[in-house]
Order: structure tokens, then C-alpha cells, then sequence
């Protein structure tokens, strides 16, 4: 996607409002802050959200020109995650099928159809309704099966937009404390070729107890996750960049726990092997009493969440990531 088609997606009446709120707090005019994050979109290849989430009106060029941007990270997902894999994992369904050994978890398949369906009603007394394309948990919703009104209605709406139904995952009590209500998922970012796979990144997302969905975007917070440890490491910071000391239900998170950590990481390196030629993958991963699964895979991971709590910019992250794949199949 070129810098101009891009920069007219944008949504600038609310963009602008947002950033006469900001001036408020950062003393400086709205009207320079746009004509700024022009400059940005140009230079770095920024969005209007990249320029609020990055704080980049309080940075200059030598700080600014080290963050993924959406235009940096749109031509790496080129090289690292080729879209014609798009189908394969960005797919709900086929995740759940080239994924099963990791996914763990009971779901509807559309070619078995009214019969497949009907199976699938009487195993889930509850369960999860998806988009078969989709992101940020829009359109995700906890469903009740005995309080569907019209089974076939509902079978019929499922399969014209071509829903995913799956079991509802049953969390371990020690993460369910932090947001009950939705599944408190990690997010796990691998790097894999030429059958090697690595983890860059690791941190949790905290429901709001707002909605079935944990993440950023929906009013949720995140923290990151020391690598070698599994713990909570500082504290959570929502979207607004607000940080917080403590989940909704009290618990801090610097320091807690994440449960089943070593098997996370080899679960997260284990798929990414699944296909290696999507070099490039942000797992979320949700923890069950019996241990860890995946809830999707992201080809080509956003990279605002990694950013905003790392409090930096990690270019040198995608471009390492990069070298390494160059190198390897240099050698194969």
C-alpha cells in the first residue's frame, strides 16, 4: 500500500479532535501537531495512530526514524509473511485446521455441515462466535446455545458470513483472576525459516471486565513478559498510554506469574514451524488449567503494542529479523 492511498484512509475530523484534546496537555497547537504528523506520514511512513501511539510530538527525527511505522512494517510483512499464505492462517477455519495440534480446541467446520453444526450445538452448552476475517475482537461474542431462538436461522447467518464457532476456553484460575470474564491472552511473536523458529517479543493483554475481548483496542491493557522468567515485568499500559499499577480486579502486575511459561515458548516455536515460510507470526495464546493453546496467528504482527511498552522504537527488531531470514536461506 503506497503512502498516499494510505494516508486517505484516515479518519482526520476525529484525528484532529483527538489531537485538540492533546494540545491541552502537551501546550502545543493542534493545527501544528497535523501539519506534523503530515511531515510524519511522508518521512517515516507513519499513520495518524502512529503518531499518537508513539508520543511523536514529543520526539525528534532521531527518535522518530527508530519506530516501525504501518508504512516500514507493510513492506516487511511483504517479504516476511507473503499474503498468499493469507488464506492459510488468517483464515479462522483453516487456522483451526493447519493449526490443530496447537489449537486445542473443539470448533465448527463448515463442510460438515447442518449436521456438523448441530453436533457441534450439543457438545458447547457455550461458545465463541468469530468473523472468519477479522482482528482488534471486533464482532467476537460469547454465545449461550440454549438461548439461540431459531437454530437453523442462526446455522444459516453463520454459514452466509462465514462465521467460526469454537469451544469457549476454560482459563487457568491463576490467570482468569487477573479480568474474569474474557480470556486474558499472550501475545507471542515468532520469527521462523529454513526449520529454525525464534521468539522476539512476548507480553500479556488484560481485559477491561468490559467485553469478552482482552485486547488494546478494546479498552484492555498489556504488559510485558520477561523472557526468561514468565513474570509480569512493570506495569500495564492501555491505549490511552495511562499506566497502570493494577489489573481491574486488583492484582499487580509487575511480578505475577504467567503459568505453564516454558511450555508457552516451545508451543509458540513449535507452530511457527508448521510453515516456515510465513517468517513472521504474533500467536495469541490463551492458558488453560491443563496448559497452553492458540487462539489465532496474526501474519505479520502490529507492532504498536510492542512498541508502546517497550517505550521505544524497534526497527532494529524487523530489521534483524529480516537479516536473519536473508541469511538463513542464503545457506539452504
Amino acid at each position: 500500500m503506497g503512502v498516499i492511498s494510505f494516508a486517505l484512509q484516515g479518519n482526520y475530523k476525529r484525528f484532529y479532535g483527538d489531537l485538540k484534546e492533546l494540545s491541552k496537555k502537551v501546550h502545543k497547537p493542534a493545527w501544528f501537531m497535523f501539519l506534523d504528523t503530515a511531515v510524519c506520514c511522508l518521512r517515516y511512513g507513519s499513520g495518524l495512530q502512529d503518531y499518537l501511539n508513539f508520543q511523536f510530538y514529543n520526539k525528534k527525527h532521531a527518535q522518530r526514524k527508530t519506530y516501525v511505522s504501518v508504512g516500514y512494517l507493510d513492506k516487511a510483512i511483504t517479504r516476511l509473511s507473503n499474503i498468499k499464505w493469507s488464506p492459510y492462517i488468517s483464515n479462522k477455519t483453516n487456522f483451526q485446521k493447519n493449526y490443530n495440534p496447537y489449537t486445542r480446541r473443539d470448533f465448527f467446520d463448515p463442510e460438515t455441515g447442518y449436521e456438523g453444526y448441530e453436533a457441534f450445538l450439543e457438545r458447547n452448552p457455550v461458545f465463541i462466535y468469530k468473523p472468519q476475517i477479522g482482528q482488534c475482537g471486533d464482532g467476537v461474542a460469547k454465545i449461550v446455545t440454549a438461548e439461540i431462538p431459531d437454530r437453523k436461522a442462526f446455522f444459516e447467518e453463520v454459514m452466509a458470513t462465514k462465521g467460526c464457532l469454537e469451544e469457549l476456553v476454560k482459563q487457568h484460575p491463576d490467570w482468569e483472576a487477573l479480568c474474569p470474564g474474557c480470556v486474558n491472552t499472550l501475545r507471542i511473536i515468532t520469527g521462523a525459516a529454513k526449520g529454525q523458529s525464534w521468539i522476539l517479543f512476548a507480553a500479556t493483554r488484560v481485559g477491561s471486565g468490559k467485553g469478552v475481548a482482552d485486547n488494546f483496542h478494546m479498552g484492555g491493557s498489556a504488559a510485558l513478559i520477561d523472557m526468561e522468567t514468565g513474570k509480569l515485568t512493570g506495569n500495564g499500559i492501555n491505549k490511552k498510554l495511562d499506566e497502570v499499577e493494577f489489573t481491574a480486579t486488583g492484582i499487580r502486575y509487575d511480578g505475577y506469574q504467567v503459568p505453564f511459561w516454558e511450555e508457552i515458548k516451545q508451543l509458540c516455536l513449535d507452530a511457527a514451524l508448521v510453515n516456515d515460510q510465513i517468517h513472521f507470526i504474533g500467536w495469541d495464546v490463551a492458558i488453560t488449567p491443563n496448559g497452553p493453546l492458540l487462539i489465532e496467528g496474526n501474519r505479520g504482527s502490529g507492532f504498536d503494542l510492542p512498541q508502546v511498552l517497550a517505550k521505544r522504537g524497534l526497527k532494529d527488531m524487523i530489521d534483524g529479523l529480516i537479516a536473519r531470514v536473508d541469511e538463513l536461506e542464503k545457506e539452504n
